[in-house]
């Protein structure tokens, strides 16, 4: 019988009744990940709501993501909701698309999107039938929480815009205080912080308001 183990937090989710149909399961507290299906595999699920506010109100995104690069080697982010890019969210696309960027080359988590709870369900399922089945995977939970804080989180996201060092992401959020006021910022304001020159205020406006398409 496949087996997914998942995170006690999970537990007011619809996701739990909809994989109780599926599979066993087993609710522990994880420090890492919000579902485990081998020893090698863990889900960090976010809804949409969930997924723009662990980005910009208590900026957890990035550390939950790298604890879960770190602790498993085939780590995935499941969006639940819908596509994020037609959320109604004031964050322009191409912004949008450098953080999930970010995710899949610098942590290396790809990003699946699911409808419905059933559908998040599903597709754990799928994965966890496939690792313990087919591939005959032990379920292991491992890993541990990081240190990282919610600054080094915000920077994060700002150095997803290429060409921007350390350096510059960190007078940029000084400067602007905040990720939203990175992205929000016009050419000749950028311009202002030191060491942004027009090409790469220039980038930026381009990458965060630029369109899609």
């Amino acid at each position: 019988m496949v087996l997914v183990v998942i995170d006690s937090r999970e537990t007011r989710s619809p996701v739990v009744k909809e994989l109780e149909k599926l599979c066993d399961i087993d609710i522990q507290t994880l420090e890492v990940a919000d579902y485990v299906v081998s020893h090698r595999c863990a889900f960090e699920r976010k809804d949409i709501d969930d997924f723009f506010k662990s980005l910009f109100e208590d900026k957890k995104l990035f550390g939950q993501i790298g604890d879960m690069a770190d602790a498993y080697d085939r780590p995935v982010l499941i969006i639940e909701g819908g596509d994020p890019f037609f959320s109604g969210r004031r964050i322009h696309p191409n912004a949008l698309q450098a953080i999930l960027n970010t995710i899949a080359v610098s942590f290396r988590v790809p990003t699946l999107y699911a409808l419905t709870p059933a559908d998040t369900a599903k597709i754990i399922y799928q994965v966890a039938k496939r690792e313990q089945t087919d591939e005959r995977r032990p379920v292991s939970v491992h890993g541990k929480r990081s240190k990282m804080n919610p600054k080094e989180q915000k920077e994060y996201v700002v150095s997803a815009i290429p060409d921007l060092g350390p350096v510059i992401t960190k007078r940029l959020l000084t400067n602007f205080r905040s990720v939203r006021g990175v992205f929000n910022a016009s050419q000749d304001d950028l311009m202002k912080v030191e060491e942004v020159g027009p090409k790469t205020a220039k980038k930026i406006v381009e990458i965060v308001s630029g369109d899609y398409l």
